[in-house]
């Protein structure tokens, strides 16, 4: 018939019940208490220059990169292109939304000493190291920050 102190291979003595139940409670609280945090801090790095870029969507599924106050795009993606590029804008997006912040998806890209990128949502502080996704992401944003700052070089040289 079975031995008298256990229930199906567990001790049903009831001191051991509730040293599980608080210990569970314990663990959820622990893990609960963290709360949100915010972003985390940005590297202390010297940032060598940096653009502003407005991120627009298209007709049929397509995303235009625009600099900041032009009207000309530096960079389109059709529907299905520029996976990353879309993945990153997303995860930024959704801290806004998160926090119910709708604005313009204007976002900042900065060119560090050490030849990194990070882009930057102002407005939620989050921000991302663009370097840490690999070589082929690295050369999509930076073509996008070349692009964007020779275009407001060629405005400014205008004006």
């Amino acid at each position: 018939m079975g031995l008298p102190g256990l229930l199906f291979g567990v001790l049903r003595h009831p001191i051991f019940l509730i040293l599980a139940a608080l210990g569970l409670a314990w663990s959820l609280v622990a893990v609960n208490n963290e709360g949100h945090q915010g972003p985390p801090q940005k590297p202390e790095v010297e940032i060598l220059a940096r653009v502003a870029l407005s991120v627009v969507d298209g007709d049929a599924g397509a995303v235009m990169i625009f600099p900041t106050g032009q009207t000309e795009p530096i960079r389109k993606y059709q529907a299905g292109e520029g996976s990353f590029f879309r993945g990153v804008m997303r995860t930024l997006v959704r801290e806004r939304v998160a926090r119910s912040m709708d604005s313009k998806a204007e976002f900042v890209l900065e060119l560090t000493s050490a030849g990194g990128l990070i882009l930057i949502d102002e407005l939620t502080g989050y921000w991302i190291a663009i370097e840490a996704f690999g070589p082929d992401n690295y050369q999509e944003f930076r073509l996008i920050f070349d692009r964007a700052r020779a275009s407001s070089s060629a405005r400014a040289e205008l004006s």
